[in-house]
């Protein structure tokens, strides 16, 4: 029930809430047609069952004002107070709540609070009677205000009860009563299912007639397409109108909030109750967009959906008998969703939705695709399978005779002697080689559609045993009548085996047994035991012309039907007008040697285009396939094939060299040309041709490749996949392989030779045709790891794994290491090729000149000297390379730094590096030395200035 999405799109096209929606439905464009039915919005309350728990007048006669009349402001009328009595017989005293949804200038009135407080607590409840998508409420006072507090609530079952909106009196009693904050302005929404609280609608004016509207829909996130959650929240068979507090004049407010109202003057607690003269539902009934009607059932007082889109239930909420190719769906006012009919080929009524058969592809749908998962019931005329498309066990379809044709199923003659059992082959599709439709299964030594005779090689029905000649490999015309007379590449006296150098003895064989390919290396080899897979990938298909330089995708999307893919011959004809091919995906392609006695198969139809008439649309479609490898394109003969519309024909292709030949020519291809295309399959191309002279959809599925595997299938024995006697070097079933680490000269595949790749041990593998190795190991690299890699050094030519070592510049340490590459020198040893500024030495083990520190030691390296440019760093020595020590100071310098003037100097050696001579005198001055930084020199007594060469005054010299 809360599936259906979009149902309530449609109720947007209203700008108010009652009319104009049907009318604007029925004005949208053609195409707007073609999506989900909806019935008219109506106002379900008139035809609801309403109940309240209050009502003015059931305990007798009580006297009711109407606040309007009262009110100081108001319009000039004379007030005057009336009787609410439900029991009497006069109707203008009767207030009932049937009056709040009959249509008519009545009204439903509670008790006024003059009878208790109790009355600010009156409920309303409607009952639909059953479940609708609800779509807004309106409520409509009659002679008194709105109520103040009140909850709207939704319900699907009477019992338990959600709120759809809350009112308030005011903004601040959203907060304190329902714990939400208030809504102002246009309701929006930040969840479907949010519910909100306003004050807009307990305004005390108007006095009377007051209205209140309440959207579900409009405002919120989905509206647009419904949510599932939307629509939960839209669907109700009870609505109720839980009123909580009266809305009272501000004056008054204060009294009632200090007095009973039965303390308080009569004359003001009469004026205060709840009437509703109309209450509009407006809503549709739940058809999940397949019905454009809904009528009311006379006998039921129930409303049913006139269900369409092969839709049935009360409310379209399943597809019909007969209709389940795909699941059921609810529509949508943005979409048309049909049930589909079940493809049963007309014989069956009934079918089921089997989503492990959709999710295979299995079912064949009325259009011809392989889409949806309808599965046919009960069978008729003796077929079977999941589109009655087969037949039942002991029955067979004939080639040519269509599933859709009456009793296309005949019954199977087989022997009880010499079949297997009373099951034949049912159809094409189940055809194995060398039976057709209604063949049966026969035991060793019989043969015949019936297995009801001797096969060659036998004799005596209905015993059959053995000929002395085999059947197989004699050409005698009686294997049991001697001598034996051997095919061509038989031998043995009841030519029961294959020469050297040929294999797989077959009856159909007019040879008698296959040569060796072998790639020409060995002439010994035998039948494989492995059994024939099957290659299905319809992904990666595209069309292309006989060169395969224009690429076009399928028109149609094989994601819709994985197994199927389709081009419209009017886009064939506009992007390859010289003809097209489907070309095949790298899944059918490469070394497909044990593909050799396979086959290839394929279905092909097609469909007309919507236009075109059916009536007489038989067409000729021819059928080629294609296969090129190694410089070589060879093809099959083309092939006719007379079809209907819609109807499926299955190509059957056996990979036999004498069902092809060399394309564009008559020329027969060999058996060696055959296996060499095979060796490396490059392309797949399936050229298929229709006759029609009218627009068509032309389809192709289920392209299958058998290729023999090593492990059991269901597939038969691949007989005629060779498996040779490899030489040395030599690997594959047919030799067509090197073994690891060898490569093959020219790339020859014929007769090529494998020899070793040079990797010196230091790769597994090599590339097959130049020999360069691959994924060098042991620190090696280079097109044959003769190479050691950046950071290693030695000679990689030995072939062992220690071959290239760590680069210890001076260390094998990353703290240590300071170059990033080294090279082994046969006299000198490692030298390493990129020391770095401040190291020398062959591995970088010593600082530089004008560089300290000790690289040799783990953690060291080489600084440099931090002399403050008062050292010449070309003079050998002239900064201790361990301490860092400066040595040799320029003149005037000196320190471990040459950060001071030295003796005799003054100035800055640091930053203005001018340090100068002192000049002291040297009859005025102590010594030569003056002060470092001002050079001041020690002058002796009665002697002054820098130098020392001034006499004091009162001196003499």
């Amino acid at each position: 029930m809360l599936g259906a999405a979009g149902i309530l799109l449609v109720l947007l096209l209203s700008e108010d809430f009652g009319g104009g929606w049907t009318q604007g439905l029925q004005q949208l464009p053609q195409a707007h047609q073609q999506r989900g039915l909806f019935p008219a919005v109506l106002n379900l309350a008139s035809n609801a069952l309403i109940t309240t728990n209050a009502t003015c007048g059931e305990k007798g006669p009580e006297m009711y004002c109407k606040l309007v009349e009262h009110v100081p402001g108001q319009p000039v009328r004379n007030p005057q107070c009336r009787i609410c009595n439900q029991n009497s017989s006069n109707p203008y005293q009767r207030h009932p709540i049937t009056n709040a949804i009959d249509g008519k200038n009545t009204w439903w009135q509670s008790p006024s609070i003059k009878n208790g407080i109790e009355y600010h607590y009156v409920t309303i409840t409607l009952d639909l009677q059953q479940v609708f998508q609800i779509a807004y409420v309106i409520v409509k006072a009659a002679n008194s205000p709105r109520p103040g507090n009140w909850i709207l609530e939704r319900s699907l079952d009477d019992v338990e009860y959600k709120p759809w909106q809350y009112h308030a009196v005011t903004d601040t009693e959203c907060l304190a009563l329902y714990n939400i904050y208030p809504r102002t302005g246009p309701p929006s929404y930040a969840k479907d299912d949010e519910v909100i609280c306003t004050s807009f609608y307990s305004k005390i004016h108007p006095l009377e007639n007051g209205e209140i509207h309440i959207s579900l829909i409009n405002g919120r996130p989905s509206a647009d397409d419904p949510s599932p959650e939307l629509l939960e929240f839209t669907s109700a068979r009870y609505i109720r109108l839980r009123f909580q507090r009266i809305r009272t004049l501000n004056a008054d407010l204060m009294m009632f909030a200090h007095k009973d109202p039965r303390e308080i003057d009569p004359i003001v607690t009469r004026r205060y109750y709840y009437s509703v003269k109309d209450i509009s539902v407006g809503g549709m009934c739940i058809c999940y967009g397949h019905a454009r009607a809904c009528p009311l059932d006379p006998v039921t007082n129930k409303s049913r959906c006139e269900c369409e889109h092969n839709t049935c239930g009360d409310s379209c909420d399943q597809c019909c008998p007969g209709f389940h190719q795909k699941p059921w769906r609810a529509g949508t006012f943005l979409t048309k969703t049909e049930c589909e009919a079940c493809n049963c080929h007309g014989k069956a009524e009934e079918c089921y939705y089997d989503e492990n058969v959709a999710r295979r592809n299995l079912s064949l749908n009325i259009h011809g695709k392989y889409i949806g998962g309808g599965v046919c019931i009960n069978c008729t005329q003796n077929t079977a399978g999941i589109n009655c498309e087969t037949c039942a066990d002991g029955f067979f379809r004939p080639k040519g005779v269509s599933p859709k044709y009456s009793r296309p199923c005949q019954p199977c003659y087989c022997n009880s002697i010499g079949s297997l059992n009373k099951v034949c082959v049912k159809d094409e599709k189940h055809a194995r080689r060398g039976l057709a439709p209604g063949s049966c299964h026969c035991k060793p030594g019989f043969s015949g559609v019936s297995c009801d005779r001797c096969a060659r090689g036998y004799t005596g029905y209905p015993d059959c045993k053995p000929c002395n000649c085999s059947g197989e490999g004699s050409m005698n015309e009686d294997p049991c009548l001697g001598p034996c007379n051997c095919k061509e590449n038989v031998e043995g006296g009841d030519c029961s085996r294959c020469k050297p150098g040929f294999f797989n003895l077959q009856e159909d064989n007019h040879k008698g047994c296959d040569e060796c390919f072998c790639s020409g290396v060995s002439n010994r080899c035998q039948s494989s035991y492995w059994t024939y897979g099957s290659i299905l990938d319809m992904s990666g298909w595209y069309l292309t012309d006989i060169s395969g330089r224009t690429r076009v995708a399928p028109q149609q999307d094989n994601l819709d039907s994985p197994q199927q893919i389709s081009i419209s011959s009017v886009e064939a004809r506009r992007a390859l007008p010289q003809g097209y091919y489907w070309s095949a995906p790298n899944s059918y392609l490469g070394n497909k040697l044990t593909a050799a006695g396979g086959q290839l198969t394929f279905t092909v139809s097609y469909d007309l285009e919507e236009e075109e008439e059916e009536e007489d649309a038989e067409g000729i479609l021819q059928l080629m396939i294609i296969l090129e490898g190694n410089g070589l394109r060879i093809s099959t003969a083309q092939d006719e094939v007379y079809l209907q519309p819609s109807e499926e024909h299955i190509n059957v292709l056996s990979l036999k060299e004498e069902l092809f030949t060399v394309h564009g020519t008559n020329i027969p291809v060999s058996r060696k040309e055959f296996m060499t295309v095979l060796v490396d399959l490059k392309r797949v191309l399936l050229q298929i041709t229709y006759s029609l002279g009218v627009d068509a959809i032309f389809r192709l599925s289920s392209v299958g490749l058998e290729s023999a595997v090593p492990y059991p299938t269901d597939g038969s024995f691949a007989t005629a996949v060779e498996v040779c006697q490899c030489p040395p070097g030599y690997t594959g079933s047919s030799c067509e392989s090197c073994w690891p680490r060898h490569r093959r000269v020219n790339g020859t595949i014929f007769g090529g030779i494998c020899e070793p790749c040079q990797c010196f041990s230091h790769a597994d593998s090599c590339d097959d045709i130049t020999g360069e190795c691959l994924n060098c190991r042991d620190h090696t690299g280079g097109s044959y790891c003769n190479k050691c890699l950046p950071g290693f050094y030695g000679d990689p030519t030995k072939g062992t794994s220690e071959d290239c070592q760590p680069c210890a510049c001076p260390l094998n340490i990353a703290s240590n290491n300071f170059s990033p590459t080294c090279h082994l020198d046969r006299s000198l040893g490692l030298i390493c090729d990129e020391c770095p500024v401040g190291y020398t030495g062959p591995r970088c083990e010593r600082c530089a000149e004008g560089y300290f520190g000790q690289p040799s030691v783990p953690g060291g390296s080489c600084q440099p000297c931090q002399c403050n440019d008062n050292l010449d760093f070309s003079i050998p020595g002239s900064c201790d390379s361990l301490s860092g020590s400066c040595l040799i100071c320029k003149p005037g310098t000196t320190g471990r730094y040459c950060e001071l003037c030295a003796d005799g100097y003054f100035g800055d050696a640091v930053d203005a590096k001018n340090c100068q001579p002192c000049r002291c005198n040297a009859n005025g001055s102590l010594s030569e030395i003056c002060h470092a930084r001002t050079g001041q020199c020690e002058c002796k007594p009665n002697v002054q200035g820098q130098r020392c060469d001034e006499c004091k005054v009162r001196s003499r010299s």
